[in-house]
């Protein structure tokens, strides 16, 4: 039954063992005819762009370590740069102290210059007050003296005398 079923398929599709080996036939080389035709190049290319992809990759990871070894190194020279300018206002820092103190020194120095010339001029201002403060007690005693002579003085005369010369002498 089998059999008969498949003549009688082959008869409903007008197909006999001759014509169905020559499709088959032409089959495989229709395949054959694709394969060197189209798998192989469409393969060639995939693999060739399997190897681009391959450089670009190997590319990539060249950079990214290219990068990483730049980075290292900005972060060294940052560090370095950090520690320059530190020392620098150390320095800076160092240079000025030393300017204030020198300063400082130079205003001390002129301050006691200033002092001394001071003292010595309110030493020479001194003794001509107490020159001057002489002269006025002799000149308070002559004239005690001469108000004494005069006349003769009882002792709150004395007293009266005494006042009224220094109020004179302060008048004056």
């Amino acid at each position: 039954m089998t059999q008969f079923l498949c003549d009688n398929i082959l008869e409903v599709f007008g197909l006999d063992w001759k014509s169905m080996l020559f499709y088959v036939v032409n089959f495989l080389i229709l395949l054959a005819a694709l394969i060197g035709l189209l798998y192989k190049p469409v393969k060639n290319m995939l693999k060739k762009k399997r190897e681009s992809l391959d450089d670009v990759y190997a590319e990539n990871e060249k950079l990214k370590a290219e990068n990483a070894a730049r980075e290292a190194e900005y972060q060294r020279k940052t560090e370095e740069l950090k520690l320059e300018n530190a020392r620098i206002a150390a320095n800076a820092a160092e240079a000025a102290q030393q300017k204030a103190d020198a300063l400082i020194a130079d205003a001390q120095e002129q301050a006691k210059s200033i002092v001394a010339a001071a003292k010595k001029e309110s030493a020479t201002q001194m003794e001509q007050l107490k020159g001057e403060y002489r002269n006025s007690v002799n000149n308070v005693a002559v004239q005690v003296a001469q108000k004494l002579l005069e006349r003769e003085i009882t002792e709150s005369d004395n007293d009266a005398l005494i006042e009224q010369v220094l109020s004179d002498w302060e008048n004056d």
